[in-house]
Formats: C-alpha cells, structure tokens, sequence
C-alpha cells in the first residue's frame, strides 16, 4: 500500500519556509535507496522529486522537500519491507547511521561514549538543533533504562522518529526500541527502552 498522500500533504501545509534539514539526512535516505532498491529505485525517486544534484552534508534545504522524498522513498522501498511504516521506519534508522559516520556524530561518540543513552537523550534538543531548524525537544527520565522524548513542532512522521531513536539506541546500547505516539500532527511522544 503506498504512503498516505493526504498525511504528506498535511505535513508539508504546517512546514514554514525557514523550517530546513541537513543535507545528509537527504543522502541518507537517498543512500537507503540505492542499497536496497539500486539505480532503478534512486533514478524513479529523483525524478518524482525532480531533484538534480545530491544535497551537500552539513547545507541546510526546505524540510518539505525532505517530507516528499522521505514518503516517495518509502513508496519505492515498501517491497523491501513488511510495510509502509517499517519502510518509513528504515529511513529514520538510516539518517542515524549517517550521523553517526558523520564528523559531527562521531565527535558525539567520544564525547559521550557508547552505553550512556540517557546521557545522549538528555541533550536532544541541542543535538537535533545541529540537524534541523525547527521544533522543540525534552527529555524525561522515568527511571533505569527508561525515558521519554517529546518532540513538538516536529513535522517528521511518528515511524521516522521510532526508526532513528531506535537505531541510536543499538548504537549507544546495542539493543532497545523507540516507541512512537502521536499528540498532535507536529507533537510525538517517543518511550525507549533498553536492557
């Protein structure tokens, strides 16, 4: 089943034009693509988003161009995937990843070290304020190996953000989930866990 194009529609509506995303974000998902699709599955993404040119890493773009690849991305990989969510899911995962091999993500890593997740989470705002201009971010901690993230004015959908925080957590942990609950179209609630 192909991704709802009324929900992009929706979340495009809410972006403001300053609202932008990194540009590795983009390559990222456009790497995703190629990985498990290959040039036939890129080159029908390109030309849906008539995108000529690669984004450059660390330039910032409209986060509604972002929003129309990430949903024409998943349609080309849903094949790959159980669904259109886990598909959505695989694209969050794969921006983290590509943070991670970043210069910026691994200078996090040494700063931080491996295994602390609450230590990361606990700056999420300023951590995602270096990949995206807009909304809000808050950690609350509940208790050992538990927390809960509130992103608000968030425009991404709430599989992404289960996808990349829980992608992060196999990073720092090596194991736990990210479960995503939408508030508000632009307001997500994401419990982690991990042992």
């Amino acid at each position: 089943m192909p991704s709802d194009k009324n929900d992009l529609a929706q979340r495009i509506a809410i972006c403001k034009p300053e609202d932008t995303v990194r540009g590795f974000i983009f390559k990222a998902v456009y790497g995703l693509v190629e990985q498990r699709v290959g040039s036939a599955g890129t080159d029908r993404m390109l030309q849906q988003l008539r995108i000529n040119k690669m984004p450059v890493d660390f330039f910032s773009y409209p986060a509604a161009d972002f929003l129309r690849m990430l949903y024409t991305a998943a349609d080309v990989l849903e094949p790959q995937y159980p669904s259109i969510e886990d598909a959505i899911r695989a694209c969050g995962a794969s921006t983290v990843t590509g943070f991670f091999k970043s210069y910026v993500g691994n200078t996090l890593m040494k700063l931080v070290g491996v295994g602390e997740p609450k230590r990361v989470f606990s700056s999420v705002d300023t951590i995602y304020s270096t990949l995206v201009s807009y909304g809000k971010r808050s950690f609350e901690d509940l208790g050992e190996s538990r927390l809960l993230l509130h992103y608000r004015g968030d425009m991404q959908p709430i599989y992404f953000h289960e996808g990349a925080l829980t992608e992060a957590l196999h990073v720092l942990r090596g194991n736990g989930k990210a479960t995503g609950k939408a508030v508000a179209l632009d307001y997500g609630q994401y419990l982690l866990e991990w042992v």
